[in-house]
């Protein structure tokens, strides 16, 4: 490599370059919008100087060892500090195991508060109102974080600005590489549309590639400066919803639906037989004596009930319980269930509430 040292640094030769229109505009986006930022800052006083700034920049590093696949590594650091405070390494096959029951399970905002308010927080002070070009570069640096890593292949933004003063509209695609930690990830995109203010319209997913399509519309909240809490929150479920929902349901496997049906204390299990009733009861029974205590037995074997929804628990200590009025009308279920605990305890009754012995 030629050295420097023994060349001009004054700026007359002239490169010509070849590069695709998206590229070429790509630039000139970026150029301009740090150079409203930073008047001053010589390196974006012109695409000419931001050409020049990046190509000696880059053979110095290049001089020290750095590669063009390096490049590839680099980070923003602001994205980089702000998604590390939330970050922490997993083994990628037992972390998409544990999430498989998560999948339908609603995004919880109250789990999600902090990092969702701080995303809002970070987002405004990455993008000026209703400016997209800031939205568009804020993205690309999300991207960085998300794009061709050991979870996703590549991601992409269009942002369509409304020609008649209207509100925005843009169109995200996704892929994967996992199918789980795929959709968890389609289901927080969902929630952080939400609380930044922007709507999604329309979701298409496809199981077999990993891939998803979020279809969005700006609302008044994108840019408003109050939290609206109310609004934001009610957003993020209809976002998420999109993804949530029993259609989707539906066609998944049973476990699904069964948890969220076991949330309902209006619905009950009913075995079908006797036989079935007696293989989960000793199904149970027996794990309770191998990983259980005997004294705590009979408090196992109420809540076991307790979650069929055949009886609500009054005191665990005392082993009180009464039987829900649906088993009071189900003699068959009643008689299950009372037969089985008389064959443990003694059983008796006062007012209505049951206690074991």
């Amino acid at each position: 490599m030629t050295s420097k040292k023994y060349l001009s640094n004054k700026r007359t030769a002239q490169q010509t370059i070849s590069t695709s229109p998206a590229i070429k505009e790509w630039v000139k986006r970026y150029v301009n919008v740090k150079h409203m930022k930073n008047p001053n800052d010589e390196r974006y006083k012109s695409i000419s100087s931001f050409y020049n700034y990046i190509m000696e920049n880059m053979l110095r590093l290049f001089e020290k060892g750095k590669t063009i696949d390096d490049l590839k590594r680099v980070e923003d650091k602001k994205i980089k500090d702000f998604f590390d405070r939330f970050t922490f390494r997993a083994t990628i096959p037992l972390y998409e195991m544990v999430i498989e029951s998560n999948k339908y399970t609603h995004f919880s905002f109250e789990f999600n508060t902090r990092f969702l308010l701080m995303y809002r927080d970070f987002f405004n002070s990455e993008v000026k109102s209703h400016n997209f070009e800031d939205a568009k570069l804020f993205f690309d640096k999300i991207r960085t974080r998300y794009a061709t890593t050991t979870v996703s292949k590549d991601m992409r933004l269009e942002i369509i600005p409304s020609k008649k003063n209207g509100p925005a509209k843009a169109i995200l695609e996704f892929i994967g590489k996992f199918k789980n930690l795929h959709f968890e990830n389609c289901k927080f995109f969902a929630a952080v549309f939400g609380i930044l203010g922007v709507r999604v319209t329309d979701f298409i997913y496809s199981p077999a590639d990993y891939y998803c399509r979020l279809d969005l519309i700006e609302t008044d909240l994108l840019f408003k400066k109050e939290l609206a809490k109310k609004q934001r929150l009610k957003l993020i479920k209809e976002n998420v919803d999109f993804m949530v929902n029993y259609n989707r349901v539906l066609e998944e496997k049973d476990k699904y639906l069964w948890m969220n049906l076991s949330e309902d204390n209006e619905l009950f299990i009913s075995f079908k037989s006797k036989t079935a009733f007696n293989k989960w009861i000793k199904t149970i029974e027996n794990d309770l004596r191998i990983f259980g205590r005997q004294e705590d037995f009979l408090n196992k074997i109420l809540q076991f009930f307790n979650k069929l929804h055949w009886l609500r628990i009054e005191n665990i200590k005392d082993l009180s319980f009464r039987i829900d009025p649906a088993i009071e009308k189900n003699p068959k279920q009643k008689q299950m269930l009372v037969d089985y605990l008389s064959e443990h305890t003694q059983i008796t009754q006062n007012n209505g509430i049951y206690y074991l012995k």
